[in-house]
């Protein structure tokens, strides 16, 4: 019914060189959004509806993050398809609670690499865990992208537009080469479906995987979780913030700063200004 308005849509996201990602988002709730106004005509729609339709779905549970993702899909449908202006008084962005990312220990990744039964599943656990990496980026690399001479991945066209290198661990390097050997087929992608051998993996895929391991081993896990527990544990290793900043891709320290409130021993051995001797005075 609204396939030409979902066209537009698409293109608009096209022009402006979006990630698929954010198209996808885009599309998601704006065919959702068209579901929920049934048979009213689009010219007769106003902010109104917007807000009504955010209000519903916050009611039957929907989190402030997702309302906000809510909210940023129809203003880019409003502003560029429907060509209405979008005013922020009548349509909020809601106030998200802020929580510390979860971590795990060192005991877990390694219960977690072990539960795994595929090889390719311990390879990308291993490989997310140990170079910090995102879901997406994962399912972006190729065979050329892992240097084992100098150790490194070199992820591109990361969430932030741009590359960057990373760490590669010797532990992960061994699986891949064992993953590889398993999955000789000629690809461009490093991986690929275990179903369909010339497929590459998508995100969806990575994440059903982690949480299916995730159950067996009884960890709660996403992919995000092991990126978390790279970030932390580096710096409870006392590497500098500079590099795990560059190793996660970040473009502003803010992002990196987190998981110095996540490690518990990144605050070991500072001194509450309470006991702190006071300076005699001259």
């Amino acid at each position: 019914m609204y396939e030409d308005i979902i066209e537009k849509l698409n293109n608009e996201c096209e022009i402006r060189n979006l990630s698929p990602r954010t198209s996808f988002m885009y599309e998601f709730h704006t065919k959702k959004f068209l579901e929920w106004i049934n048979d009213k005509p689009l010219s007769e729609l106003t902010l109104i509806d917007v807000r009504n339709y955010i209000l519903e779905r916050k009611r039957n549970g929907a989190c402030a993050g997702y309302c906000n993702s809510m909210c940023s899909a129809l203003s880019f449908f409003y502003r560029h398809i429907l060509h209405i202006p979008w005013d922020l008084d009548i349509i909020p962005r809601m106030k998200v609670d802020w929580n510390l990312p979860k971590t795990l220990s060192r005991e877990e990744i390694e219960k977690l690499i072990d539960t795994a039964h595929n090889i390719r599943n311990k390879a990308i656990i291993a490989l997310i865990y140990s170079s910090g990496l995102r879901a997406g980026e994962v399912t972006r690399l190729s065979p050329e992208d892992i240097y084992m001479s100098s150790m490194q991945v070199h992820v591109r066209n990361s969430k932030n537009r741009g590359d960057h290198w990373t760490v590669l661990s010797e532990r992960t390097l061994e699986l891949l080469k064992q993953y590889w050997h398993a999955y000789p087929q000629p690809r461009d992608v490093l991986f690929v479906s275990l179903r369909k051998p010339y497929h590459p993996l998508h995100v969806g895929g990575i994440e059903i995987m982690m949480k299916k391991v995730g159950k067996e081993a009884g960890i709660d896990l996403h992919p995000h979780t092991l990126r978390h527990s790279f970030a932390t544990h580096l710096i409870e290793n006392n590497t500098s913030r500079e590099f795990v900043q560059t190793m996660l891709g970040h473009r502003s320290s803010s992002s990196t700063e987190v998981y110095i409130h996540v490690s518990n021993k990144s605050i070991m051995g500072v001194k509450s200004p309470l006991d702190i001797p006071q300076k005699e005075e001259g």
